[in-house]
């Protein structure tokens, strides 16, 4: 009995041991592994149709432009702009992001009658919408505040037809400023470190003009719960037929940004996101140049994962094909169908350990559309809750 006893005791000191080991050990794991945790989001916000419609024009018959233009604006004003940012600030009020990347955040202005034809001595500057302006009232209607850090890019001002205009020429000038933002919700400390074009951006003819696409990206420092996180926003050129000039030059725009984040770099998790026009399913390819002859292109996506980026959405346990792109030009068919995949939130943890990742699309459901029936965008945008365990 005295053994059986003492056997227990000692079973018991045991316990109490393993048990007092583990109280040590939880504390301190707890303290080496802290988690930062970010929830960010990257929105297209569509300028509302699709500019390449007068490109093409000037390309066939260059004396339809400025009736190609008017249709062109029509639809842009057609698909309400102020109508579906109340769609997007619903997304972000749910979401509640402390950082958001947009893209195509378009300002709009007309001269009537317009001065284009006679060498455009003054800029159209009568305001017809301004994206941001509409987008941030909506947002703090819901009680949800940004400080707002931008890149101005193309500058584009075209005549287009129009009766009001008045003889002999019945032609007024519309003008459309495209921006790269980045929102930083009120209460993060935020610094801007970098506003760019782009060195290389495809310039078009266009009845006579020559128009530059200008294309651009921003990068700002930003502080959540004691972790800084460096974001990076951008809008690359359009993908087109593979062997094209614009995945030539969208290729080149990728290595530029990513040759001016490592020349900045620092110990800082970097967050990367934006409407990259390049999926995850392109390959290398060559664009022939008339002058200078073959020039090999990389994809921007392969560029990123290849410079050691993450893809946020694939380090998620399960994931669908996580499709964003795109719906029709007047964003009204409620049968339309996304089928690629070209907006991504990329990931350079630093020195931190990826602990858990969720991403989801908004604006991607039947729900999601206006009262009057219109998508929110022509694109889906990805929402990016991030956990990152710090040494």
């Amino acid at each position: 009995m005295k053994s059986k006893l003492g056997k227990m005791f000692l079973d018991f000191k045991k316990g109490w041991f393993v048990l007092a080991i583990l109280i040590l050990i939880a504390p301190l794991s707890s303290a080496m592994s802290a988690e930062a945790k970010f929830k960010t989001m990257t929105r297209n916000l569509y300028l509302g149709a699709d500019i390449f419609r007068v490109a093409q024009a000037a390309q066939d018959n260059p004396e339809t432009v400025p009736f190609v233009v008017a249709d062109v604006f029509q639809t842009v004003l057609n698909t309400n702009f102020a109508e579906r940012a109340e769609a997007i600030a619903d997304e972000i009020a749910s979401a509640k992001p402390q950082v958001i990347g947009l893209q195509e955040v378009s300002t709009f202005y007309i001269q009537t009658p317009g001065d284009f034809i006679f060498g455009n001595p003054n800029e159209a500057d009568d305001l017809v919408i301004d994206f941001y302006t509409v987008l941030d009232a909506a947002l703090k209607a819901r009680g949800m505040y940004y400080d707002a850090f931008t890149v101005t890019n193309a500058d584009v001002e075209l005549p287009m037809a129009d009766l009001n205009a008045g003889a002999p020429y019945y032609l007024s000038d519309v003008r459309m400023v495209d921006h790269d933002v980045i929102l930083v919700r009120k209460g993060h400390p935020a610094v801007e470190v970098l506003a760019n074009n782009y060195s290389l951006n495809l310039e078009m003819n266009l009845g006579g003009v020559n128009v530059a696409f200008t294309r651009g990206f921003i990068m700002v420092d930003v502080v959540i719960k004691n972790q800084s996180f460096r974001f990076v926003n951008t809008h690359l050129e359009i993908n087109s037929l593979p062997g094209s000039v614009y995945r030539y030059v969208q290729s080149v725009q990728m290595q530029e940004l990513l040759g001016y984040i490592e020349g900045l770099a620092d110990s800082k998790p970097i967050i990367m996101v934006g409407d990259f026009n390049s999926s995850p399913d392109d390959v290398p390819g060559v664009y022939t140049h008339p002058l200078i002859g073959p020039l090999q292109y990389f994809p921007p996506y392969m560029q990123a994962v290849d410079d050691g980026y993450l893809d946020t959405w694939l380090l998620q346990s399960k994931y669908d094909e996580g499709y964003t792109d795109h719906f029709d030009e007047t964003v009204s068919d409620p049968n339309a169908e996304l089928t690629n995949r070209i907006d991504f939130v990329f990931l350079d943890p630093s020195d931190l350990t990826v602990d858990e990742v969720n991403c989801y699309l908004v604006g991607n459901e039947m729900a999601d559309m206006t009262p009057s029936g219109l998508w929110p965008s022509d694109h889906a945008g990805v929402v990016a809750k991030v956990g990152l365990l710090t040494p």
